[in-house]
């Protein structure tokens, strides 16, 4: 007979496996990410966009000379009752602009933002009404922008170096994220393209909780987000048209480094003012244990061992104590001395092996 202690822990890890399966998906896709990027890069170079400084010719391999991607910038500024942080980076704004005289330039606010959504994309509009944090919001907020009208998406302390008129010959592009992925500071993408609608159509059941603002912004709508979606589309990109592949932002050489939006830094294209802003309590805790991750995974596995131990010990000893008790009255029953027998009759009866 199997012990209580385990059919409840059996019952345990079935309720929670049921009751957590989107979230294990969802981890499942992180760890695909981490492990597959770098390979399917090394085995699909033809990804990777080799970015030339001030070169006309920037384009694709035999890249179709049709212009596929609109003259605009979309930047986000979703105030949410909070001071403007326009003029904190006005500079940057500006600096795009500039470079881009043209262009169409348009900074959507939270009134702008929301009319757009609830219009053109009604079935998602509840899951952005019903995000807890406004960065979620800008991040489903640009894919759209980019789905519906095509252009460039920027975020807003991103500071143009070069113009993009030379590479409007690349379908999609976004530069590579640390330590693996993609990131979505810049997205460069045509009008309708099948990443995003494959992006967006995922959006209603990555809306979970995690209890944990860094981590659910970026599991529901964040880089980890963008980079899982990226990964589970590209393996079906060796058969698409061109206009409908993904790239990503390399030098000359090959090196997805280089053009990296990493915190603060400056790339052949861009300078990152790394804001981070709506990074909170759980972003420094993640930083803490991806320093320390070696020391916390040793202590992690010693307090599982003992945990395992214990629980061994306590329930294997109650098992045993519990057969020598059903032993011994058992042995009693069968053989019972002169003195045990009413005893032995009352336990027969107990047990059902009286005899009629």
């Amino acid at each position: 007979m199997r012990s209580p202690w385990i059919l409840a822990a059996i019952a345990v890890v079935t309720f929670t496996t049921f009751y957590l399966r989107q979230h294990i998906k969802v981890l499942s896709e992180v760890v695909r990410t981490y492990s597959s990027f770098y390979p399917y890069l090394d085995a699909h170079p033809d990804v990777l966009f080799r970015y030339m400084p001030n070169a006309v010719n920037s384009t694709l391999p035999d890249a179709d000379t049709t212009l596929l991607v609109p003259r605009m910038i979309h930047q986000i500024h979703l105030a949410e009752g909070r001071p403007s942080v326009l003029g904190k980076h006005q500079a940057a704004i500006d600096s795009c602009r500039d470079i881009h005289q043209g262009w169409n330039h348009t900074i959507w606010t939270d009134q702008t933002a929301s009319a757009f959504m609830e219009t053109n994309y009604p079935t998602i509009f509840p899951h952005y009404q019903g995000y807890k944090q406004s960065i979620q919001r800008a991040n489903i907020l640009r894919y759209a922008l980019l789905d519906h009208f095509g252009g460039v998406y920027l975020d807003l302390d991103v500071t143009c170096l070069q113009s993009l008129e030379s590479i409007r010959s690349v379908p999609w592009l976004t530069p590579a994220a640390h330590p693996a992925g993609v990131n979505n500071a810049f997205i460069q993408a045509r009008k309708g393209h099948p990443f995003l609608r494959h992006l967006l159509a995922s959006v209603p059941s990555r809306d979970i909780s995690w209890g944990m603002p860094y981590i659910e912004n970026m599991l529901s709508t964040g880089c980890m987000y963008f980079s899982n979606m990226w990964m589970s589309y590209t393996p079906s990109d060796d058969h698409l048209d061109p206009s409908s592949e993904v790239h990503i932002l390399a030098n000359e050489s090959g090196d997805i480094n280089a053009h990296m939006l990493r915190g603060v830094v400056t790339t052949p294209l861009f300078k990152h003012g790394g804001a981070s802003s709506w990074h909170g309590w759980d972003a420094a805790m993640i930083v803490l244990i991806g320093k320390y991750y070696t020391l916390i995974l040793q202590g992690f596995l010693v307090m599982s061992i003992l945990t395992g131990w214990l629980v061994w010990r306590f329930a294997g000893g109650r098992n045993r104590r519990r057969r020598r008790s059903w032993g011994s009255a058992i042995k009693r029953a069968v053989s019972p001395t002169e003195g045990d027998r009413p005893r032995a009759e009352m336990l027969q009866e107990k047990m059902g092996l009286a005899q009629v």
